[in-house]
C-alpha cells in the first residue's frame, strides 16, 4: 500500500468510492449520483489550502482524505472533511496507515494539530480515538434547516 498526495485526476476513483461506502451501512446517506458526489468533493479539491491524500493498493485507491490548512493563533491545523476507506478494507489496519502517513506528511510541514467531525457510537468514532483524538468538550455542533 501505497499513500500519496491527492491530484485533481483522483476525482473519478475517490468520488466512485465515497458513494460505495456513505451510501451503505452505517452511514446511510443518499447521494443521487456520482456527479453530486464529485461536485461536492471538488469544491474541496478547488479550496487554495486543499490538502488531499490518497492511498493505493495496486494502483487502486482504496481510502482517502479531503481536507485544508486553516491557520489558528496555535499554529497551522489540518482540518478533515472527508476520510474513507473502503467498506471491504475497514478494520484491516488501511486506514490506521492513512492516518500515520498523514501525520509524518503535516509534521514535515510544521502542521501538528488535526481537526474533524464525525457522528457520535458509529465506528468512526473508536478509530479517531484510537489514533489519539479527543472531544472537545467545551464544543458544540449546530446547524439551522429553513
Amino acid at each position: 500500500m501505497k499513500t500519496r498526495l491527492m491530484v485533481t485526476s483522483d476525482l473519478e476513483q475517490c468520488s466512485h468510492l465515497f458513494l460505495k461506502i456513505f451510501n451503505g451501512e452505517p452511514w446511510n446517506d443518499q447521494w443521487e449520483s456520482i456527479q453530486h458526489v464529485q461536485k461536492y468533493l471538488l469544491e474541496f479539491i478547488n479550496n487554495p489550502v486543499f490538502i488531499g491524500f490518497v492511498i493505493e493498493q495496486n494502483d487502486k485507491i482504496i481510502g482517502a482524505s479531503f481536507g485544508h490548512t486553516k491557520s489558528w493563533y496555535a499554529g497551522e491545523e489540518y482540518h478533515i472533511h472527508e476520510y474513507f476507506i473502503d467498506n471491504d478494507l475497514q478494520h484491516s489496519g488501511v486506514g490506521s496507515q492513512l492516518m500515520n502517513d498523514i501525520k509524518t506528511e503535516l509534521a514535515s510541514r510544521n502542521i501538528h494539530c488535526i481537526v474533524l467531525l464525525t457522528e457520535r457510537d458509529l465506528p468512526a468514532e473508536k478509530f479517531y480515538n484510537k489514533h489519539g483524538f479527543e472531544v472537545k468538550k467545551d464544543i458544540i455542533f449546530m446547524y439551522n434547516v429553513f
